[in-house]
């Protein structure tokens, strides 16, 4: 088996790749979950919040993943990277949201989204150079 500076590949797979995997499906299990509408306004509302938290998390998972990345194109612009994915999988998640009764999509949604998935791969890149 290939060795690499973050161990086997089967390695890499248990402890990057699968908390990754295994933290969208956590994502696509609740965009399933029925419930009433928000009453908030979306400026002041903890749904906001939530997603740019839930979306920082996947973001952080992203950028494990890709730092780690035998492949070179993909260590070398992580964080676009990790923006390009977690911005395609909130779109995918809001569409999958808009077939649930009592959901929808919201493009306020997307945006905090993405705001929570950059402010991971920044700060990731920040910590690591802070602790190199």
């Amino acid at each position: 088996m290939r060795r690499s500076v973050h161990g086997t590949s089967g390695e890499r797979l248990f402890y990057y790749v699968l908390p990754l995997f295994l933290y969208m499906l956590l994502i696509f299990v609740l965009s399933s979950i029925s419930r009433y509408p928000e009453i908030l306004p979306w400026v002041f509302n903890l749904d906001k919040f939530i997603h740019t938290i839930e979306y920082y998390i996947l973001g952080y998972l992203l950028m494990r993943v890709l730092v780690t990345s035998p492949r070179s194109v993909f260590t070398g612009a992580p964080a676009v990277f990790a923006t390009i994915f977690g911005m395609l999988y909130a779109i995918s998640d809001e569409w999958h949201q808009s077939f649930v009764p009592g959901r929808h999509a919201s493009v306020y949604d997307i945006l905090f989204d993405i705001v929570g998935v950059v402010l991971a791969a920044v700060t990731y890149r920040l910590v690591r150079r802070r602790g190199a």
